[in-house]
């Protein structure tokens, strides 16, 4: 059984304050168990300032990580905080790596993800009944996500991998880092197995059903991320035709619009619109295979609050204990609006309570384990969607 505690801060600039504080908060004396990991999740300035570097040199067990634009805890929220979760059991064990540099383009991510898998299992003296993984934003480096979960999934057959991609709200997305034991990497990915006496159930919710505009359509053509066309039709005009937007070349303002795609094993991702490929496509957040059957939805803010809400609920009648850890998507936060970028995650709080033990963080994208038919597993890159994990 894994026991899940935290701390929090946002004092950046003074090292010694903000260890102290963070220690203090932890009692790790008294608090941990046989078998620890830690999982952090901050703002890129406590890297610059020394902040991550030193509080790790301070811990006796591996964390792993991201940067991320948006934290909160029961109480505790921030868009520039660091915040630290631990996970510790007796009956439990963490093993870990980090990738070697994956090139820009991905001309190595096989080779870097399939050393990253090697090195884990080697270590691993059963099964794992779930990964974590946390990794850069991969479309800075001109890389298809999809391709890395796919990777790690090839590598553990059907066992389910849950986890996240960095994010920062620089306008070139760079400050985009992985965390591991201190350490900072643009280039690198990181993985969690976590195994012995652990029953992991997960969760996910984009937009409400009623949402989603008329009949399903089908992907006639994609390749990637590029979803060339649309019924037969060039994604403009295909959107177009339906009243998303009034004139070509103007797609980017789908980003807002999620699409849902059912995929041929019963699965469903849910991508959001990059912009356009100059030639009547579109670029997705993910893969959209063809043959799949697509709807846009329509929202207003109170649609992302109600997910919120609903996954929350659904959270509490499965809990039984457990800890939980949700990630939400950055296009969601940005859905929101500056000024009210706090509802979807307050509302999840105030309806999870102060006793739950829990964390909320938003990314660059999530990285969901979806249970089909038969008990086997689909792991997806999702975009503008909830991911939780009771574990």
């Amino acid at each position: 059984m894994i026991k899940m505690f935290s701390a929090f801060t946002e004092e950046i600039d003074d090292i010694d304050t903000a260890i102290t504080g963070i220690l203090d908060q932890l009692d790790l004396k008294n608090s941990l168990l046989k078998n620890t990991i830690g999982i952090l999740h901050c703002y890129y300035e406590f890297i610059d300032s020394g902040v991550v570097k030193a509080l790790c040199e301070k811990l006796p067990f591996d964390v792993i990580g991201i940067t991320v634009p948006y934290i909160r805890l029961s109480g505790k929220a921030s868009s520039m905080g660091l915040m630290l979760n631990i996970l510790t059991g007796d009956d439990v064990d963490f093993v870990t790596g980090i990738s070697d540099p994956i090139e820009i383009g991905g001309g190595n991510l096989k080779q870097a993800t399939a050393k990253l898998c090697g090195d884990v299992s080697k270590n691993l003296k059963e099964k794992p009944p779930m990964l974590m993984t946390f990794a850069p934003f991969f479309h800075v480096l001109k890389i298809n996500a999809d391709d890395f979960v796919d990777n790690i999934s090839g590598s553990f057959p059907n066992i389910p991998v849950f986890g996240a991609f960095s994010f920062s709200e620089e306008i070139d997305f760079s400050r985009c880092y992985t965390l591991y034991n201190g350490q900072s990497y643009e280039h690198s990915a990181a993985l969690i197995a976590i195994t012995g006496n652990v029953n992991p159930s997960f969760l996910t919710m984009s937009v409400p059903e009623k949402n989603i505009m008329g009949e399903l359509a089908t992907v006639t053509k994609s390749e990637g991320n590029i979803l060339h066309s649309i019924n037969g039709m060039s994604v403009e005009d295909y959107v177009i035709s339906i009243g998303l937007i009034d004139k070509k070349d103007n797609l980017e303002k789908l980003y807002s619009t999620p699409m849902i795609a059912r995929l041929k094993d019963g699965s469903t991702i849910v991508r959001v619109c990059i912009g356009g490929d100059g030639q009547g496509g579109a670029v997705m957040g993910g893969h959209v295979p063809q043959g799949a059957k697509i709807g846009f939805a329509i929202l207003e803010l109170s649609d992302t609050i109600f997910t919120g809400s609903e996954i929350a609920n659904k959270t509490l009648e499965k809990l039984n204990g457990r800890n939980i850890i949700v990630y939400s998507c950055m296009a969601r936060l940005e859905f929101m609006g500056t000024n009210q970028r706090e509802l979807e995650s307050k509302t999840i709080c105030d309806l999870l309570g102060d006793t739950n033990n829990f964390y909320i963080a938003y990314a660059g994208g999530e990285i969901f384990p979806q249970e089909l038919p038969g008990g086997n597993f689909a792991n997806h890159l999702q975009n503008f969607s909830l991911i939780v994990c009771m574990l």
